[in-house]
């Protein structure tokens, strides 16, 4: 179907061709209704379940009340502005777009003679009310998610974004899903060269359906090597983590359909901060922040460290001459903590899939049968159990999701490593991990910054929870149009001369 295919002005053409394009009368969705606007034929078609029957109930009424000599002339203008009462209404000339809209949720109102067909906007998504968040978790602060729906998730940012310069632009992805995705930045902020990448990358989208929604959008606007797992945008169901990025001059994609809003571009430290550490005082922000960092090292660091220096005990000192087993087991160290690994991740998954209900119970079987049976046969060893404990723990206690997943990957083949080669394992495979994370960039910004290249009063934000009134400036790797959070000096002056006149 050619582009510029227009609407015709016989309306039989018009019905035809849309309960032909989509299969009316085989597929019980879609609604055909045709109607009388005085002396003019009318029809038109919906889904059902995706449109308000109260609204357009009114919408209708009013369309169809004018008298037979009433829409002699001019007659979609007469419809248009003096009966079409619904708020959202738009006059479309091109039959692509029609459909398109229909299959959107919209209603399209058809009338005899008219080259333009009415487009009202009267949808009713199946929708859940915004919740907690099951991830993002805070002992304070608000309790709204996002939800599948983007006018929704847009209208919970927007909410807390009192912004005129705040911009939701639509693009379209998928020749047959249609996805709605909206990019959203703050025009006097965000770096337009950044926004223009996004979009283009969107635009150059050529599949016919995302069906996995932010994820596969990700694979396709996030360039470099797709095995790379290190995570090149961070995602957030909280709408306040969302606000604080658009004010720093990121991009987030809202994709209609998904509760994860997409933030880029982003660094490691993206990955390892939190909103708790900015709903607790300072000093305890701060505290949280660094015992998260040091949770993270362990758990990519302790298991193969502790392997390493147990196939190499000559090079402890005396006070660490404990560590170790005592016994060895039936099986080989290296191999239990693969074992081990294994386990941890095949009870995550299987919590993952399990109701909640059976999800406790099965976190008992996996930490007490298991784990308590299998060190008192001798399979595995008491300190093997403890290690990968703490590896687990630390990844658990990684706010994103993504980068705790890479971690465990890493740590396994550093293992691995380890297992064959011994300390030089584990160095080379601590080496590699940080060559790959100084290689990374996401859109252009190096992965490590502002560790590597080093900026130092960038590097206080991200190790420490700084004072609120003391973050002025915003990120300057994203070279935002915008470099300070401070009211403008005009705006200021105007104020103080304000004040001032108020006292004489």
């Amino acid at each position: 179907m050619s582009d510029e295919q227009k609407i015709a002005k016989d309306l039989d053409s018009n019905i035809n061709y849309v309960k032909d394009r989509l299969g009316v009368g085989e597929t019980f969705d879609i609604i055909f209704r045709e109607y009388r606007a005085g002396k003019k034929r009318a029809a038109s078609f919906s889904i059902n379940g995706m449109t308000n029957d109260v609204v357009l109930s009114n919408v209708f009424e009013e369309l169809t009340a004018y008298k037979q000599e009433e829409l002699t002339v001019n007659t979609f203008q007469k419809l248009f502005y003096s009966r079409a009462i619904h708020s959202q209404v738009k006059l479309v000339e091109n039959m692509n777009d029609a459909i398109t809209s229909l299959l959107s949720g919209e209603l399209l109102f058809f009338v005899e003679g008219e080259g333009q067909v009415m487009v009202i906007d009267a949808r009713a998504y199946p929708v859940r009310a915004p919740a907690e968040s099951n991830i993002e978790k805070v002992t304070r602060g608000s309790r709204d998610s996002f939800v599948e729906t983007i006018v929704f998730n847009t209208a919970l940012i927007r909410r807390r974004l009192r912004d005129p310069n705040l911009r939701f632009e639509i693009v379209k992805v998928g020749t047959r899903s249609q996805c709605d995705v909206a990019v959203a930045y703050i025009k006097d902020i965000t770096n337009q060269e950044l926004v223009e990448t996004v979009k283009e990358r969107l635009n150059n989208i050529n599949i016919d359906g995302v069906p996995m929604a932010e994820k596969a959008i990700e694979e396709y606007v996030v360039v470099g090597s797709k095995w790379n797992p290190l995570p090149k945008v961070r995602y957030t169901e909280r709408p306040d983590v969302a606000a604080v990025h658009l004010l720093e001059g990121h991009v987030c994609l809202v994709v209609d359909t998904s509760p994860n809003i997409m933030i880029l571009p982003t660094t490691f430290w993206h990955h390892v901060q939190h909103v708790e550490e900015y709903r607790q005082n300072v000093v305890v922000g701060s505290y949280l922040r660094l015992i998260r960092l040091a949770g993270v090292l362990l758990s990519l660091l302790l298991p193969p460290l502790w392997l390493a220096v147990v196939l190499n005990r000559q090079i402890l000192p005396e006070s660490l001459a404990f560590l170790g087993p005592q016994e060895s087991g039936i099986i080989p160290i290296g191999i239990q903590f693969i074992l081990a690994e294994f386990g941890v991740e095949l009870v995550r998954m299987a919590t993952v899939h399990v109701p909640t209900a059976q999800s406790t119970a099965l976190g008992f079987i996996g930490a007490f049968m298991l784990g308590d049976i299998a060190t008192k046969v001798g399979l595995f060893g008491n300190e093997t159990i403890f290690y990968t404990a703490v590896a687990a723990v630390g990844a658990f206690a990684t706010p994103s999701m993504e980068f705790a997943m890479a971690t465990r990957l890493f740590r396994a083949l550093i293992i691995i490593l380890v297992m064959f080669f011994q300390l030089p394992g584990f160095i080379v495979g601590v080496g590699a991990v940080f060559l790959l994370m100084l290689t990374t960039s996401s859109f252009g910004i190096p992965y490590l910054w502002p560790a590597i290249p080093f900026n130092f009063s960038a590097m206080k934000d991200v190790l420490f929870r700084l004072p609120i009134p003391n973050k002025i400036l915003r990120p300057a790797v994203l070279k935002p149009q915008d470099a300070d959070r401070l009211e403008s000096t005009g705006v200021q002056d105007n104020t103080k001369d304000s004040s001032d006149q108020d006292k004489k």
